[in-house]
């Protein structure tokens, strides 16, 4: 401890001009702990850390209705399910599926008359029995219920029924109320709506389904650096290794946080990600013609409302004033006239900056 104080006294006994380099031997740097390391050259940076939203995408969420009043039978799935396309989500039961039904069974019977009285009147008027005008009239009457039939076709659909059933129903001819509520697409239930036993008018919700193979990240983004940010521009979820791009920068600024929404879109390692959870987010920032370092914040000291750091010489350490780009946890990216082989001081630099600037230790 004494040699330490006296080396101390010893390099602050006279005080050193602003461009003057502070001397240390070999001995000196080792006992005072000073650290030297190489500045990292890289080509792009990383914003601070901002706090940003996981969401789902529009086009990725769906919820599943009741597409007939009824009574529900059976909940298949519940939240946090995986399904497929096609899978039964629900069964209901549904008095009015009975009259869809039934008005589909009678238009295709005056289906089936106009055609044959169609076909017959066709056959007479070409005989010459009867006049173009009646032939006209059968014909224009099985297209009507054609029509009809098709209309009421697209209804039972619409209602949940596949083609295979309502093929079914009009070969038996057999009435049936239950349905079964099937899905349109691959997913995870987000949220069940419902349960067994509820009663349900048509478009009542039954689940949320949501794709997440492709995830939004939403943040709030300050002013100054909002206006630097373009769409494609990529971002980085901290501490996750996983990376997006942006796909919209908002128009309106915040009121609560003074920010501007961005939304970057993530479509790798999703599965790292939920949905409604917060994360922190960084801008990658490329260097374009400047050239930047990665070094740690410990190298950095202030003088004179300036930021410096020191470096290592034949002369001796010597200031050298930089610009601080964004500093990313514990390091600091900067610009400033270095190599990638400047010897930095990164340990010890409150006790080189005193003896820089002639300071004596009390």
């Amino acid at each position: 401890m004494k040699y330490f104080t006296y080396l101390l006294l010893l390099s602050f006994s006279l005080p050193l001009l602003a461009n003057d380099p502070v001397n240390f031997n070999e001995n000196e740097i080792v006992n005072i702990g000073i650290e030297l390391s190489t500045p990292k050259l890289i080509s792009k940076s990383l914003t601070k850390q901002l706090p940003a939203e996981v969401t789902i995408p529009n086009k990725s969420q769906r919820v599943i209705s009741t597409p007939q009043d009824g009574v529900i039978e059976l909940m298949l799935v519940a939240e946090g399910d995986n399904v497929v396309t096609g899978q039964a989500l629900a069964q209901i039961n549904s008095p009015q599926l009975l009259s869809n039904q039934n008005d589909y069974l009678q238009t295709l019977t005056r289906l089936s008359q106009s055609k044959q009285q169609m076909l017959r009147d066709k056959s007479l008027f070409e005989e010459g029995i009867i006049a173009e005008r009646r032939y006209r009239q059968s014909q224009s009457s099985y297209q009507q219920d054609k029509t009809e039939v098709a209309m009421y076709k697209k209804s039972l659909e619409l209602a949940g029924m596949d083609k295979q059933s309502i093929q079914q129903l009009g070969k038996t001819r057999t009435l049936n109320s239950h349905l079964t509520i099937a899905a349109v697409s691959d997913g995870v239930v987000l949220k069940q709506f419902a349960t067994a036993g509820q009663r349900l008018t048509a478009a009542d919700p039954l689940y949320k389904i949501a794709q997440l193979s492709s995830l939004w990240i939403e943040i709030h983004v300050p002013l100054n650096i909002a206006n630097k940010i373009n769409n494609g521009d990529q971002v980085v979820v901290c501490n996750k290794d996983i990376a997006g791009k942006v796909i919209a920068i908002g128009r309106e600024v915040h009121a609560a946080d003074q920010g501007v929404l961005v939304r970057a879109e993530v479509n790798q390692k999703t599965e790292q990600l939920t949905p409604g959870e917060f994360v922190q987010a960084c801008f990658v920032q490329q260097g374009g013609n400047n050239v930047q370092f990665e070094i740690p914040r410990s190298a950095l000291f202030r003088n004179e409302g300036e930021t410096a750091v020191f470096v290592k010489t034949k002369d001796g350490f010597i200031s050298h004033t930089v610009t601080v780009i964004s500093e990313p946890g514990d390091k600091v990216i900067i610009g400033g006239n270095l190599s990638s082989t400047s010897q930095l001081v990164i340990k010890g630099t409150a006790t080189v900056k005193a003896a820089w600037l002639g300071m004596g230790g009390e």
